[in-house]
């Protein structure tokens, strides 16, 4: 899909699940408020299931652009984290490449990308695109803080790493 804008373009990148995908359209949504033009990328078969419910709409009244990513997954087989994780890991990364490769960077291409922490493999592609990327966290604060405080828990002897 070719998008024409003069808008600055931000790419989104969710976790594919839907407790996770839900938070980032809204956050695109509102990044299309203040002036930007959203590009959420979603695996395939998440992609396919959004628009199959009814829950994302690729039109121009909402702003948000949704492209979708081949991601192995068979529509014939359940999605599991397994099946996930590895399509986040060596599937999916080189489409995303093409994506941001296709849009360029800058004022004209893509200003940021803004991916789910669990998708941390979107943050090496755009690194490695020279994009500015950032991190988002769909769960509450309170529940990033004390994930984040782990390794300094461990540190501490506070609480052990075996299980």
């Amino acid at each position: 899909m070719e998008v024409q804008c003069s808008r600055p373009k931000v790419v989104l990148v969710p976790y594919p699940a839907q407790g996770h995908v839900s938070p980032m359209v809204q956050l695109a949504s509102a990044l299309h408020s203040l002036g930007f033009q959203p590009i959420v990328i979603n695996a395939q078969f998440m992609h396919d299931r959004l628009f199959n419910n009814g829950v994302a709409r690729d039109d121009h009244d909402s702003g948000v652009i949704f492209l979708s990513v081949p991601d192995g997954i068979h529509g014939d087989r359940p999605c599991d984290f397994v099946s996930i994780l590895f399509a986040m890991e060596n599937v999916m990364p080189p489409h995303l490449e093409k994506i941001l490769e296709s849009f360029g960077h800058g004022e004209e291409g893509i200003v940021c990308v803004i991916t789910d922490l669990l998708a941390s493999w979107a943050i090496r592609v755009a690194e490695q695109r020279r994009v500015p990327v950032a991190g988002f966290w769909p769960a509450m604060h309170a529940t990033f803080s004390i994930v984040k405080s782990i390794p300094d828990l461990i540190q501490q002897s506070l609480i052990s790493s075996v299980d």
